[in-house]
């Protein structure tokens, strides 16, 4: 398993940032919750938590994908590096100006970012819940672990639902997935942050797993 990224570590980041997140929802009490954003709207939420922590790029284009027009490169939704040293980008020329430390793609820590919410607004249940956790996640994490460029990469899944047994379930349903479809995962890294229930959820989990590159 690679050692430079500590994904127990960028757990309890994430799980932070949600905590921070319903706490100020609540002190304002908000008629919407955490579970009411889409995904790029989680994204963003994420990447500016994190940018205590990291360097943070967003939609960053896969370095094995180089030379293809850019409306065929696939991108990964956050790249983290160390503070301080912003991601080297394949798509932009270097120049004598750049900062002498930029972080090489290989040396970041690249993670997809899914989301799963078991119910939709007014409490109805989300008919493609199961769904969310499969096909499109499944092939997010091929993509890295056959880039052989990255090192280190991970999935970042959250999961709104109503209850701690449907989450664990549901986790190991995924892990099984995984293991049908031959997807190379570490151990998982899981924290959860109780929500108000507005529409059916009351927990907002991070479920965090590192690939094995091939």
């Amino acid at each position: 398993m690679p050692l430079q990224w500590d994904f127990s570590t960028l757990a309890d980041h994430l799980a932070a940032i949600l905590s921070q997140a319903e706490g100020d929802l609540r002190l304002e009490q908000a008629v919407y919750g955490l579970d009411t954003k889409d995904e790029l709207a989680l994204h963003a939420l994420l990447a500016e938590g994190l940018r205590c922590y990291y360097d943070v790029a967003r939609e960053v284009h896969y370095p094995s994908t180089v030379g293809r027009k850019l409306t065929h490169r696939a991108r990964c939704d956050l790249v983290l590096t160390p503070r301080g040293r912003a991601l080297r980008l394949d798509s932009t020329p270097p120049t004598l100006f750049d900062p002498s430390d930029l972080c090489e793609p290989c040396d970041a820590l690249w993670l997809e970012v899914k989301v799963a919410y078991q119910f939709r607004e007014g409490g109805v249940r989300h008919g493609g819940y199961g769904a969310q956790w499969r096909s499109a996640v499944v092939e997010d994490l091929r993509k890295m672990e056959a880039d052989e460029r990255i090192r280190e990469a991970g999935l970042v899944l959250l999961v709104f639902n109503e209850s701690g047994d449907i989450l664990e379930k549901d986790l190991q349903l995924f892990e099984d997935v995984l293991a049908q479809k031959e997807v190379l995962a570490g151990f998982r890294h899981v924290r959860s942050v109780p929500i108000l229930e507005r529409m059916g959820h009351r927990l907002c989990t991070a479920a965090l797993w590192p690939t094995l590159q091939r």
